[in-house]
């Protein structure tokens, strides 16, 4: 959703910071800020705090709106005859729909009988004619009429042009559809499809979702215009406007039908809105391309022009202010991302206004690749002006927070240019698309933890870690970099500080550009930071005499720095490995640049969390070449995790990655290694009576890969599989010992 007031002063602020002058229809591009923020001010005035709550019951689901509206745009008012068709959920003899107390109900009837009703608290609860069972289906009609709260900015009388003439919209989102009509106003139930039909003085035209299927004349200077919608749509998403409007009928090949595109704007506004109609055009075929074909193709897409200070996707026909180009972008990619697959929840928004965001940033930057990188960078700015804030909603009480420009906008936007650069491009649209064509999925509502499961199946990655630290969890982090240049090579040293306590360290693949600008050679090193304080060395092939962090700005960060060190850094892991010898693991490492090491000490956990000292290492000294080190510690005590942490003769520390060995399996005799393991998988059981059976590997997701044993390889206890086939993440490896018919299952991930 993208709304805006025309308050005086927002009004003034907005024509002072970008020289537009709407009254006008004067429209230069408004960027991702702009947009974000009109909606934020817009969606506090059209809430009042007692309207928060969704007080339709859960005891039936709507299908079908039959939705019979006569209005005046001169005129403040509704009269309203509204028919849903539903089908029991669960036994009873009452169900309740939202309808704001301002509206008057004079009847419902069931089956042409009037029935029983009580209208308080902006609830109307209806006693049914007798009980109904789970699985019936009935319907209601409902007469009603009244004025619309008048501060809440869901259903607008107001004038446009000169002379002045009338116009009325409607503007629903997050709770405002009670306002005006009798529903269901949560997110939690989609009507299968709505007739709309809208009687109305015959001097207008009334636009709204769907497909126009008649304008008919009655007595009285009136007509009844129809639409008709057939795809499934949220309360929100139902819209009418009513004015003098100028029709522009244009249409575009998506999936090998002819989509209308219909344009509903001002006579005043003619030459803007059919200005920017094939930039919309342009943009529907991009993203039909990258994300399936336009959702509702086998009906229309439009703007119809309104008098708020921005947008709003209603299904089938955004309201536009203006045909900005962003805004026309962010509107239409709502129509993937809100309308095909709505938020199940407004702590989950992002999913609607992050993803629409981020298209509207991937159309910008395709199609002014030149200024990506600024406007990248002024966003993220923006994000980390403030060092807290979560893209997760934690107060869905507080509209201003459902549609934070900073955090369900940007952050939202960004989360995604993060995963897009863990994953790429590749891996990151099909996991999209998936979750776009999933049919729990489509035409319905989801949840974050959906859209992490199809990241996840189409990476073969737990992404646990990056949305605890980047959805729920709140702030960013500032990196510290210390490099140090050779010849031909370069060390480098990442050390990180956290903006809010809430994540005490972001896990990120970290971009450095390394530069010699004599002689206008470059490389681009990403360097896969797991730990605070990790070093790393890379053979650049020339001396670099200049580094950038992340050039091409894909990552949430602030205040960084770079530090060019006059010499070598401590000591480089180059190598750290573990693997398991009957019952106990062994851990070798390797060192480059030992320069000032005292020891090392070997760390294990049985969590991840909790790290307990087994030992320490003395430093072979001040050496300048490789140093190879092995240890085996006993691994009976159930450790999984090894790391190794260097201690500096003057003090200082740092600590290798974090290595995973499945060494005693607590008992149960069975031993898997190389863990962490790249092509092949060795099982020993230390049973002499028994032998190991692989039977299945399992992903995190539930899918099932075969067991290719390597035959002849190992012998004994000892066997051997072929894993490298499989996607890289974590598996789960099903064991049937001595012949029996009980399953030992045992964890081990693929790198």
């Amino acid at each position: 959703m993208l709304t805006g007031t025309m308050r005086t002063l927002a009004f003034l602020f907005l024509f002072l910071a970008y020289g537009r002058t709407f009254a006008q229809d004067i429209v230069s591009d408004v960027t991702s800020n702009d947009i974000a923020a009109m909606e934020s001010r817009s969606a506090g005035l059209r809430l009042r705090p007692s309207a928060l709550k969704v007080l339709a019951s859960n005891n039936f689901d709507v299908k079908y709106y039959r939705c019979q509206w006569e209005v005046d745009p001169a005129v403040n008012y509704i009269k309203g005859v509204v028919t849903p068709h539903f089908v029991m959920t669960s036994a009873g003899n009452t169900i309740t729909l939202d309808l704001a107390n301002a509206l008057t109900v004079s009847s419902v009837q069931q089956h042409g009988s009037n029935v029983a009703f009580t209208h308080a608290g902006d609830a109307l609860t209806i006693t049914l004619q007798g009980p109904l069972s789970t699985g019936v289906k009935d319907s209601i009609t409902i007469s009603y009429e009244g004025t619309p709260p008048a501060t809440n900015g869901t259903f607008v009388s107001t004038t446009h042009g000169s002379p002045a003439k009338p116009v009325m919209w409607t503007l629903s989102e997050p709770y405002g559809s009670r306002d005006w009509w009798p529903c269901k106003n949560g997110l939690d139930d989609k009507a299968d499809s709505v007739d709309i039909y809208i009687t109305h003085p015959s001097a207008y035209k009334a636009a709204s979702n769907g497909l126009l299927k008649s304008e008919t004349a009655l007595a009285g200077s009136k007509i009844r215009t129809h639409w008709k919608h057939r795809y499934a749509i949220a309360s929100y998403l139902v819209a009418f406007a009513v004015t003098n409007y100028n029709v522009l009928n244009n249409s575009v090949m998506i999936g090998g039908t002819s989509v209308p595109f219909v344009t509903y704007c001002y006579p005043e506004s003619q030459f803007n809105f059919q200005g920017g109609v094939q930039n919309a055009l342009n943009a529907m075929v991009q993203f039909s391309n990258l994300f399936g074909d336009y959702p509702f193709k086998n009906e229309k897409y439009g703007h119809v022009q309104f008098g708020w200070g921005g947008g709003m996707e209603h299904q089938t026909c955004s309201f536009m202010v203006n045909m900005a180009e962003t805004l026309i972008a962010h509107e239409l990619a709502h129509q993937w991302f809100g309308n095909k697959v709505t938020c199940g929840s407004w702590q989950d928004i992002w999913l609607n206004e992050g993803f629409a965001t981020h298209l509207a940033s991937i159309y910008m930057e395709a199609k002014y690749p030149a200024n990506t990188q600024t406007r990248r960078v002024i966003e993220i700015n923006n994000i980390t002006s403030v060092a807290d804030g979560s893209v997760w909603v934690d107060n869905v009480n507080d509209v201003n927070r459902i549609f934070s420009n900073r955090l369900t906008y940007l952050k939202g936007s960004h989360l995604l240019y993060m995963l897009r650069w863990i994953l790429g491009d590749a891996t990151f649209f099909t996991a999209v698309n998936n979750y776009l064509s999933d049919p729990a999925l489509a035409y319905g509502y989801a949840t974050t933890s959906q859209l992490k499961s199809h990241l996840e199946n189409a990476s073969g990655k737990d992404l646990t870690y990056f949305f605890n630290q980047w959805f729920t969890g709140q702030g960013h982090p500032s990196y510290q970099v210390e490099w140090y240049p050779t010849t031909s090579s370069v060390q480098v040293k990442l050390s990180q500080t956290q903006s809010h306590a809430s994540v005490g360290f972001f896990q990120l693949p970290v971009p450095l550009l390394f530069r010699n600008t004599s002689t206008n050679q470059q490389k681009l090193v990403i360097f896969n930071n797991t730990t605070n304080g990790q070093v790393f060395f890379d053979n650049l092939g020339f001396e670099a005499n200049e580094v950038i962090f992340d050039p091409d700005a894909w990552l949430i960060t602030a205040n960084n720095t770079l530090t060019k060190i006059s010499g070598p850094l401590p000591v480089t892991f180059s190598q750290f490995e573990v693997e398991c010898n009957r019952g106990s693991a062994r851990l070798s490492w390797q060192t480059s640049e030992e320069v000032n090491a005292d020891y090392f000490e070997i760390l294990a956990s049985k969590d991840a969390r909790q790290w307990e000292p087994l030992g320490t290492v003395r430093a072979q000294g001040n050496s300048k070449v490789t140093n190879d080190y092995t240890v085996n510690v006993e691994a009976s005590r159930g450790y999984r995790y090894y790391r190794i942490k260097e201690y500096d003769v003057d003090g200082q520390t740092q600590q290798t990655r974090i290595v995973t060995a499945t060494c005693s399996n607590e008992g149960e005799g069975i031993t898997l290694f190389p863990n962490p393991v790249h092509s092949s998988l060795r099982i020993e059981t230390f049973d002499q009576k028994s032998l190991a059976e692989p039977v299945s590997i399992q992903s995190i997701s539930g899918k099932m890969f075969p067991v290719k044993e390597n035959y002849g390889a190992g012998t004994g206890r000892q066997k051997s599989i072929d894993v490298s086939d499989l996607p890289v993440g974590l598996y789960i490896l099903a064991i049937r010992q001595g012949g029996g018919n009980e399953l030992k299952y045992v964890k081990f991930l693929k790198e």
